[in-house]
Formats: structure tokens, sequence, C-alpha cells
């Protein structure tokens, strides 16, 4: 896994926390910051993937309108480049949960 894909992945992490503020009215996802500062943004969302459930960041995010789901972690996993980070089976659930709600996930022919 290249390092420098990583530390750029951590960035664009940082930057849905950011685009989640910009929300009206904002989010202030002060859990997921705290959790990427501390493990790094590709750390943070192995451990959002593993769950069982999606994270209430996720569920905030959809009730304020399922479009506001492009800035999730599950969407930007599912993006080039980042998608070659996770596993085929990470990718799964990540699609899996935006397509529970009825949020398409970015094209699978582009993976």
């Amino acid at each position: 896994m290249p390092q420098e894909l990583i530390d750029q992945f951590h960035g664009a992490m940082l930057a849905i926390y950011d685009a989640a503020l910009r929300l009206k009215p904002a989010y202030r996802a002060t859990v997921f910051l705290r959790m990427v500062q501390e493990h790094g943004g590709k750390e943070a969302a192995d451990r959002l993937l593993s769950t069982g459930n999606p994270s209430s960041g996720f569920t905030e995010l959809y009730l304020r309108g399922k479009e506001n789901l492009k800035i999730s972690v599950e969407y930007l996993v599912l993006q080039n480049p980042w998608r070659e980070l996770f596993t085929e089976e990470q990718r799964a659930i990540a699609r899996k949960r935006l397509k529970d709600v009825r949020c398409v996930p970015p094209p699978e022919d582009a993976e």
C-alpha cells in the first residue's frame, strides 16, 4: 500500500469533516475528527467499516438528506483512487450501506 496514497486519503477524510461543517445547519462530527486525528484516516475508515452498523455520522448525514452521503466515509472509500486501499469485503460493506438507504454509490465499473 503506497504511503503517499494513505497520506492523501487522510487528507480526504479531513476534507469530508470540513464538508460536513459547510452543511446547513453545520454538522460537527467531533468523534469522527478525533478518530481520524488519533488513528489516521485509513485506520479510522477501517474501524468504521468493521462495525456491524453504519456510524452515527452516516445516520446524521442521511437524516440531513441522502445526497449528503456523498461526504460519508462509505462513499469516499468507493472512489478512485482510494478504493485500492480497501479490500473487496470493505468496499462491499460500504456499497451495501449506501444501497440500503437508496443512495447510489460511485460506479463499480471504475474498479
